[in-house]
């Protein structure tokens, strides 16, 4: 069951002010329905053992993931690296195991 939605980046657009400072921005592809489940104790043992938080799962459709190493969570605005992807055998979907950011929040 999908029950929201996120965002992966797609590129990254440079500009410079005129005041010669670089900003950096994120060009991000549509909504991408997802399911948000809660990590297994299994998943935080493994998560913890690589040394990072496994802190969401999501799911989404194997065919919408371009490889990104972050996703925004579209409902809260959170930003979530990707820790660990995974397609099970004979799935259309792919799971990914996020981390939570520090300050990880971004206005889309």
């Amino acid at each position: 069951m999908q029950n929201r939605s996120i965002y992966l980046p797609i590129r990254k657009i440079t500009e410079q002010d005129s005041e010669g400072f670089v900003k950096e921005t994120w060009k991000y592809s549509g909504r991408i329905r997802a399911s948000f489940k809660d990590t297994s104790r299994q998943d935080e043992i493994l998560a913890n053992q690589c040394g990072y938080e496994a802190t969401v799962i999501v799911e989404i459709a194997a065919c919408a993931y371009n490889g990104a190493s972050f996703f925004v969570d579209e409902a809260t605005g959170e930003v979530y690296d990707v820790k660990r992807s995974y397609k099970p055998e004979k799935s259309r979907m792919i799971q990914l195991t996020g981390e939570r950011r520090q300050h990880g929040k971004l206005s889309i």
